[in-house]
């Protein structure tokens, strides 16, 4: 008997297989003949904003800022030392990365799919983790976070989140600082990778033209730790900003702008989760698509050009907006974002039907790489989310909806700036 359950998508007919492993990790697998390419993501639960969590033992533990970074570092190093060597060999791509929430390991390759597999397994599930190799690795990690120091988007970013929040760990770089990575350990780096590297709290999805059941054969056999994670304590700072303004000046051509609002509430269920960001990011792209009317008036008067961005990030202990550009005028561009988030809302249901072709043109051109859907289908799995929900969701929405989000989510009590200035 199959252990797997097929879905499949109702507008393009994708199919994904879900299974579950032996010790309990979430796998999702995409079998296609469209791509030469085979991607695998392994995703683990554990990101920059798990600074504190409480143990088995109901002991709290907290830990400097940049574990989650530095732990991602250190799996890629075991006791051949030769992990990308290896990859390299069988002409395979691998990486990772850490976010707030999560980290993810991945590889693409177009051939050897099941010895590319069996190391990223083993990356994850077999820490060798050394006084030595942590020490070594300390002038790497401090030499990558100066180097994004150098950036002025990741200073106007982070900028913004210290105005944003008072307490919440979200404020932090994600890899720490230089000065909080010399407090860790590899004590410090063991006890974080036994409390979040587990089944319960990972997952793994791959899109390709592999074979399912072999897959899933080879993941029953990953010795990742079984288990659920301990709960991660972060406190609520749902309050208004801690200040409304901050500035710096860098050598760059022009200034930078990032225009910010923390969500006031939060959505502990994934569900409800996943349809506040379908209408938040329906508000957003009717107030700043290219299409939209505020987005022309902006550019024909030189306020900004196409570098005017927008987003919004939510999970279980955060949410926010960030729009922002580059510009000659970054006080009339804040001044302009501002009255076009606190106006009230112009938008018809036939600019309501635009965006909903927009968003259902992005879902399919997610489909154009096993990349895109391992990705997609890695994030999902973590979640507990069932595949190829957005057609409905997306159908469900309503201007009264967008409005009502507009509402919640945007006051002038709310909003914050950010700048780094020319100069």
């Amino acid at each position: 008997m199959s252990r797997f359950t097929i879905c499949r998508d109702p507008l393009l007919s994708e199919e994904v297989w879900l299974a579950q492993s032996a010790q309990g990790l979430a796998v999702r697998i995409v079998p296609t003949q469209r791509f030469r390419e085979v991607v695998a993501v392994v995703a683990v639960g554990y990101g920059s904003t798990d600074l504190g969590f409480t143990a088995d033992d109901a002991s709290a533990h907290d830990s400097p800022e940049g574990v989650a970074h530095y732990l991602e570092h250190k799996l890629f190093e075991d006791e051949e030392l030769k992990v990308f060597d290896r990859f390299a060999r069988r002409g395979a791509q691998v990486n990772a990365n850490t976010g707030f929430t999560r980290t993810n390991y991945f590889f693409s390759a177009t051939h050897s799919h099941a010895e590319n597999l069996a190391d990223l397994l083993r990356l994850v599930s077999k820490p060798h983790i050394t006084a030595e190799n942590v020490d070594k690795e300390r002038g790497i990690i401090a030499q990558e976070i100066k180097m994004y120091e150098d950036s002025p988007d990741y200073r106007a970013f982070f900028d913004l989140l210290r105005c944003l929040y008072r307490e919440h760990p979200v404020r932090h770089p994600v890899g720490g600082t230089v000065e909080s990575i010399q407090a860790i350990t590899p004590a410090e780096l063991l006890r974080c990778y036994g409390a979040f590297y587990r089944t319960g709290n990972a997952a793994l999805a791959i899109a390709g033209p592999v074979d399912a059941d072999a897959i899933l054969a080879q993941v029953d056999a990953c010795t990742l730790p079984a288990g659920a994670a301990p709960r991660s304590r972060c406190p609520a700072d749902l309050g208004p900003p801690v200040q409304t303004h901050a500035a710096r000046r860098m050598q760059v051509a022009r200034s930078r702008l990032m225009l910010g609002c923390k969500d006031p509430d939060l959505a502990a269920d994934p569900q409800a989760r996943l349809r506040r960001q379908l209408v938040t990011r329906l508000l957003l792209e009717g107030l700043f698509a290219p299409s939209a009317a505020l987005r022309a008036d902006l550019s024909e008067r030189g306020i900004v050009d196409d570098s005017l961005s927008y987003s919004y990030m939510a999970e279980r202990s955060f949410g926010f907006v960030v729009i922002g550009g580059e510009s000659e005028a970054p006080e009339l561009l804040e001044s302009e974002l501002r009255a076009a988030l606190l106006a009230p809302l112009a938008m018809t249901d036939d600019d309501l039907e635009r965006m909903r072709r927009r968003v259902i043109g992005q879902y399919v051109r997610s489909f154009e790489s096993a990349r895109g859907m391992a990705f997609a289908h890695v994030e999902q799995a973590l979640e507990g989310i069932e595949p190829f929900g957005l057609l409905a969701r997306l159908q469900a929405v309503r201007l009264d909806d967008l409005r009502a989000r507009q509402r919640e989510l945007f006051g002038a009590e709310r909003l914050a700036a950010a700048v780094v200035a020319a100069g």
